[in-house]
């Protein structure tokens, strides 16, 4: 009989969540740290042919290295087109992956990919690295989904495990925009370090009406 795993003790919880904040430090440091985010055509999970339909990229500093529609050479379902809002019209004269999967590659490559779902996302690329016979990088990678859920702290009894949250939306923009997500990723790593200087600034902003 399989033994369920204890919830961490405050001890304990504290220690996961300075070591958390330790990362997100040592992430934001590190000129090689780049933040990906994508929006598709689906879940691989359940379409073995999902695409991606938009792709970018920032540096630990918020330099944008890469950001564009991308062509998925099919249909986006309605579904998909319902959370990231990029129908086909806006996709038509985009490149398709293939066409950039070597500057893609380029890079990634060295490089220490943060992403807020990396399973997801950095999956994703590296199914479509194989698919069009494109040499994969070396590159390191860590998933901030995860790490944000330790620093948390909130545990699921279901999964024995820190609960997953969601993306905050601590930049301007569009939720579900890749570029806008790859921001918000890069506020929540400040925030998680300890530095809200960048957070919006709303002592401005008159309430009287």
């Amino acid at each position: 009989m399989k033994t369920k795993k204890a919830p961490p003790t405050p001890e304990e919880q504290l220690k996961k969540k300075e070591e958390m904040t330790q990362w997100a430090k040592e992430r934001l440091l590190d000129p090689q740290t780049l933040i990906v985010d994508v929006e598709t055509t689906g879940l691989l999970t359940k379409d073995p042919k999902t695409e991606i339909v938009s792709l970018s990229m920032i540096n630990n500093e918020g330099r944008v290295v890469l950001a564009g529609l991308v062509n998925p050479q099919r249909p986006i379902p309605m579904d998909a087109q319902k959370i990231h809002k990029i129908d086909n019209r806006a996709v038509r004269d985009c490149p398709p992956f293939p066409a950039i999967g070597n500057l893609v590659a380029g890079i990634m490559d060295g490089k220490h990919i943060v992403a807020f779902n990396a399973g997801f996302d950095v999956h994703l690329i590296m199914t479509l690295f194989q698919r069009y016979e494109i040499k994969v990088p070396d590159f390191e990678v860590s998933c901030a989904m995860e790490s944000y859920a330790a620093w948390v702290g909130d545990w699921a009894k279901s999964k024995e495990d820190y609960k997953w949250q969601r993306l905050p939306k601590l930049a301007f923009g569009t939720a579900h925009d890749s570029l806008v997500d790859c921001q918000s990723t890069l506020l929540l790593l400040k925030k998680m370090a300890g530095d809200f200087t960048d957070e919006p600034d709303t002592s401005d902003i008159s309430l009287d009406f």
